[in-house]
């Protein structure tokens, strides 16, 4: 899992990334993986209780990382590693795991306002790529069942400017395909407008010197990650990083004060 594939999938990618704002890599992972993980995740979402949500959609959080051996592997895939090389790792020393999210949209979901997630930082558009999104398809996205829609070339827009809805489009693709945006590109789910459920994993990655978006060290504390893959426990944030010592804890890497490469 270490090393980063050269392949056309990943020039592709970047292409699109840079040109569109978005990529869809088609069935990246095979579709009884995807399966086996919505098992996994399953009692999570089952424990929310739909009723009286008005957006009619579940959402789970970066705990579930604990919980889910595939998405752990997902999360730091050798495909998506190379495309957040390319488009993250020239603007800092890393670039880190933000926040995850499982989301089961359910039907008479209506459309999500379209939307930038890299407003949360405040920063003007447009700008460099700071934050590159992922949303695994755990079962199929359609436009009938709420796929999430894209504004392609909308990445480029300056703030302040807003993109016609009528431009979006949904970014249909079978189970165990992944749809990858820049952080400054306009989206939001569709209308689920079908009978079953719409499941998908939703990953963020940031430059590695912006604050995560969700508190991980807090979700994800040592005892839960010593199990997972040494890349994960890195992207996450443990680890320490570059001449300035990024990371540092008492001192130290916190590898080391945690026993985590022990």
């Amino acid at each position: 899992m270490s090393l980063r594939p050269d392949d056309g999938r990943v020039e592709t990618a970047v292409a699109s990334l840079n040109e569109k704002g978005y990529a869809i890599i088609d069935r990246l992972v095979d579709g009884a993986a995807m399966a086996a993980m919505a098992g996994e995740l399953a009692p999570e979402f089952a424990a929310i209780e739909l009723d009286g949500i008005a957006t009619r959609t579940r959402r789970v959080h970066s705990r579930i990382l604990a919980v889910s051996p595939i998405l752990q592997h997902l999360i730091v895939h050798p495909v998506v590693l190379a495309v957040l090389d390319r488009m993250l790792g020239p603007n800092c020393v890393r670039y880190q795991l933000s926040s995850v999210q499982g989301i089961e949209v359910h039907p008479g979901a209506g459309d999500q306002n379209l939307h930038r997630d890299d407003d949360i930082f405040r920063l003007p558009h447009p700008h460099p790529c700071f934050e590159v999104n992922l949303m695994w398809a755990v079962g199929d996205f359609t436009a009938a069942n709420g796929a999430t829609r894209v504004v392609p070339g909308s990445h480029r827009l300056a703030s302040g400017e807003v993109p016609d809805p009528a431009a979006a489009i949904a970014a249909e693709m079978p189970a165990g395909s992944v749809l990858l945006w820049q952080g400054a590109t306009w989206h939001g789910a569709g209308a689920n407008l079908s009978g079953t459920p719409r499941t998908g994993v939703y990953a963020g990655y940031s430059l590695g010197w912006l604050r995560q978006e969700e508190m991980l060290y807090l979700a994800l504390p040592p005892d839960a990650v010593r199990p997972m893959p040494e890349p994960l426990q890195r992207l996450i944030g443990y680890e320490l990083k570059g001449s300035l010592t990024l990371g540092w804890l008492d001192g130290r890497d916190p590898r080391v004060v945690l026993g985590l490469d022990a």
